[in-house]
């Protein structure tokens, strides 16, 4: 009966000790490093593209309309989508696309546009070598009929200077302007030939 009497208090003693211990650890968190956020830069005026006819709507399919900036790879299995862990678009991709259409209603054009991107995407070729994606469905809709008289997809890539996030949002941005310029081309050809312009 002595002994267990002067080891109580050593025990008592342990058990504060192992408690305050856990306590210290459970209150260190681990580091957790914030995410790079990515979008196109201020645009410029003179920088944005001009349709020639007003846009009706600018849309995208559910698999890009989220803040993951997506890339596959092409040499593995090109049908496999992967995103950055620690980088994202500030804003979904619709609207960096927007950021890039200069505000031209032309409310007395017979005809107007519809866009809906379809693919944007870092697609690397090789571990070190890629190049962005970017494609929009463009549709020209006569507005009193609703009928649609031109329909096209266009596609424009750009190659990527660096193996990473950072390269892919470039590539991107590149491809991006020239496929919204495509499309611009494309729908003045077309309203021409459909008579678009006037009411």
């Amino acid at each position: 009966m002595r002994s267990l009497t002067v080891q109580m208090p050593n025990f008592i003693a342990l058990l504060v000790l192992a408690s305050s211990l856990t306590a210290c650890v459970s209150s260190i968190k681990p580091e957790t490093k914030q995410s790079d956020f990515y979008d196109f830069g201020l645009q410029k005026p003179e920088q944005q593209v001009d349709f020639g006819l007003p846009l009706e709507s600018l849309s995208a399919v559910e698999a890009v309309q989220h803040g993951n900036i997506r890339y596959r790879l092409a040499y593995k299995n090109p049908t496999q989508v992967f995103t950055y862990a620690g980088s994202r678009w500030s804003s979904l991709p619709v609207e960096l696309l927007r950021q890039q259409i200069g505000n031209n209603p032309k409310p007395e054009a017979r005809c107007s546009l519809k866009l809906q991107l379809v693919a944007f995407d870092q697609v690397f070729d090789s571990a070190s070598s890629s190049h962005g994606v970017v494609q929009l469905q463009a549709s020209i809709v006569e507005r009193r009929t609703r009928t649609i008289v031109g329909q096209t997809l266009l596609s424009a890539q750009a190659p990527a200077s660096s193996a990473d996030a950072k390269g892919g949002v470039a590539a991107l941005n590149q491809a991006s302007a020239s496929v919204l310029n495509q499309a611009a081309d494309w729908v003045k050809a077309t309203a021409a030939t459909q008579s678009c312009q006037a009411q």
